[in-house]
């Protein structure tokens, strides 16, 4: 199922802007350490609609609030190097589905079981 959410604005109804989050009613929120909410991080073209990201939070174990995890989530979405702007997904996303594709196309786990792999590279961001 795909959600999109619109915004009226003087009577037509655009995409919602950046940093759009939506934490109450179409949500399952069961307390403060387990929630969801919508979010649409980036800036969308005219001539489509939003897609707002959906995130489950599955259990907060820290003493950051709901506020504060959206927050964190929004700003996650400016600190990916691959790109000028804000992407859809947390920058640590992206990275993760780079990083996963990246060794499955290199077939790094076999390679490591060879002492083919570069140790001075694991702390680095080479794959982007």
């Amino acid at each position: 199922m795909t959600t999109r959410f619109f915004e009226k604005s003087g009577g037509n109804c655009i995409n919602p802007g950046p940093g759009t989050c939506v934490d109450s009613v179409v949500v399952h929120s069961k307390d403060k350490k387990i929630f969801d909410f919508y979010m649409v991080a980036n800036e969308n073209p005219t001539t489509a609609t939003a897609l707002p990201v959906h995130y489950e939070v599955a259990i907060n174990s820290t003493q950051m609030s709901k506020d504060d995890i959206e927050l964190m989530t929004y700003q996650q979405c400016y600190g990916y190097f691959g790109f000028s702007g804000p992407i859809k997904v947390p920058a640590v996303v992206k990275y993760a589905e780079k990083l996963a594709f990246y060794a499955y196309d290199n077939e790094i786990v076999s390679r490591l079981h060879e002492g083919q792999v570069n140790p001075a590279l694991s702390n680095t961001l080479h794959f982007i």
